[in-house]
């Protein structure tokens, strides 16, 4: 990789060096504060981005939980490596495409924390699939008719892999809302594994507790809207326990990066008692962190959960841009955009001015 010849337009490039490769730009030890490089442009510290890891792990492994942690914020394959050998079990992903990034680089356990959609999307998964049989594919179900694409998708198609469905629970998102609507998906996943006709089975039940995080309303109420949803998660499992082999591991997923510690609190007591079973956690931007939301979210942790591990997260990214202009005294105009710092959860904060 570091022979492969670089292009002009990427950024971070150099002016006059359009022809350089990789291994030249190693060699001179650019630095963005030094003024060669072309900006606006991110870099990722790789040692804060090592403790973080080594800080939620080591947390993960206190309390015997599984970690498939979310690639959205970068899907970069490199650092997906990177997080299975600091102690992933897995990586997970928001659609086919995304998991069509991580197969192609030989990362075989991924989870599609969504919908598929329909026959057009199952189609297209089947496609990506039969290029990958070693595949360990877990996807999202919220609907037996959803459930029924995807498994006249998968019928007498011998050269695909396994389809591991995970009931989802949901609110503020996809995902059924009742006990009795949770209780009918799990018995027509159950039935469409036990027809013989496809490779779908019931890998266990999955929700997103951020999506319960009330936007506008104060930490009790926060809480309460995820402990309202845990509730329904955990009563799943609890449904899917009672409907399937004893000697099956069950899958129980949730937790994103702002709320794991309550997943954690509500759910490790039921996976005993479910056993074999397993908590998964899918927490991804707390790698990376930042200073502003996650920095909020640490803080709250802290004081929900003081033992916890959200004291050891640092920010691991950092945006430089130049200054265009100073029209008039005060206001900076900098050469960035939304590209490349939305503002859907807040501003950039500044940090450093060089020169």
């Amino acid at each position: 990789m570091t022979s492969a010849m670089l292009v002009g337009h990427l950024r971070g490039m150099p002016a006059a060096m359009e022809d350089a490769t990789a291994a030249d730009l190693v060699s001179l030890r650019l630095d963005p504060a030094g003024g060669q490089m072309s900006l606006p442009l991110l870099t990722l510290d790789e040692a804060i981005f090592d403790s973080n890891a080594k800080a939620f792990f080591s947390f993960a492994a206190s309390h015997g939980l599984c970690v498939f942690p979310h690639l959205k914020t970068s899907m970069a394959p490199s650092l997906a490596r990177r997080l299975l050998s600091a102690g992933a079990d897995g990586v997970t992903v928001a659609d086919a495409r995304q998991a069509a990034v991580l197969l192609s680089h030989g990362i075989k356990r991924v989870m599609l924390a969504n919908q598929v959609g329909g026959r057009g999307a199952a189609l297209r998964l089947v496609a990506l699939l039969a290029r990958y049989p070693e595949a360990e594919l877990t996807v999202f179900v919220d609907s037996v008719e959803g459930l029924a694409t995807l498994a006249d998708a998968w019928r007498d198609r011998a050269d695909l892999p396994r389809l591991g469905i995970a009931v989802e629970i949901g609110t503020g998102r996809g995902g059924v809302r009742s006990r009795q609507a949770a209780q009918a998906l799990i018995e027509a996943v159950l039935d469409t594994e036990t027809s013989g006709a496809n490779g779908l089975y019931l890998e266990g039940v999955a929700a997103y507790e951020g999506a319960a995080a009330l936007p506008g309303f104060d930490a009790p109420a926060v809480e309460a809207s995820i402990a309202e949803l845990l509730d329904r998660l955990a009563d799943a499992a609890i449904q899917a326990r009672a409907r399937t082999d004893p000697a099956r591991s069950l899958m129980v997923t949730a937790g994103g990066s702002a709320y794991f510690d309550l997943v954690v609190r509500h759910l490790a007591p039921l996976i005993a008692d479910l056993s074999p079973a397993r908590l998964m956690l899918r927490s991804g931007a707390l790698f990376f962190h930042d200073h502003g939301i996650y920095a909020r979210a640490m803080a709250a942790m802290t004081r929900r959960s003081p033992d916890g591990p959200s004291g050891s997260f640092r920010p691991a990214l950092k945006l430089w841009a130049e200054v265009l202009s100073r029209p008039e005294r005060g206001l900076a105009i900098l050469g960035f955009g939304m590209r490349d710092a939305p503002v859907d959860q807040g501003p950039p904060v500044p940090l450093e001015l060089y020169r």
